[in-house]
């Protein structure tokens, strides 16, 4: 199974917070657009995951490593 990684668009992310009554700043939605990439990513690589048992601590483990290593910042 393949996924293709949808690109997030910053702007929508900003009008559903707004919409939502959440007023965010610059740095704010950084940090949020980095959280949603960050997921996505695992996401899409847990599709390669053979066995469902492992899928979460997996899921959980891979979000742990990007955010240690800084990535999506």
């Amino acid at each position: 199974m393949s996924a293709r990684l949808n690109r997030i668009d910053r702007a929508t992310v900003a009008a559903l917070m707004a919409a939502s009554g959440v007023s965010a700043s610059s740095a704010e939605l950084d940090a949020v657009m980095g959280a949603l990439v960050r997921m996505q990513s695992a996401a899409a690589n847990l599709l390669q995951s053979s066995a469902f048992d492992e899928t979460c601590e997996r899921f959980f483990r891979l979000l742990e490593d990007d955010a240690g290593q800084g990535a999506g910042r």
